[in-house]
């Protein structure tokens, strides 16, 4: 899960050529509902990073992506 702050996620879905993802959603409450969900797989708060720099985090991070059966 891509979990930037909200103020950042805002900000970058603000700086897209096309329109929001976020519907009738603000990412102050999608933020909120997000973090309220449990946490399996990798959560990743790419606030701070470009857009490589989240991939190589990713690749190099994989293990923890994965979600076994519970």
């Amino acid at each position: 899960m891509l979990a930037p702050r909200a103020d950042v996620a805002a900000d970058r879905a603000e700086s897209r050529d096309k329109a929001s993802g976020y519907g009738d959603w603000t990412a102050e409450a999608l933020d909120t509902m997000l973090r309220d969900t449990p946490r399996l797989g990798l959560w990743l708060d790419s606030s701070n990073q470009a857009a490589d720099q989240t991939v190589e985090e990713i690749i190099r991070r994989a293990d923890e992506a994965l979600v076994r059966s519970i």
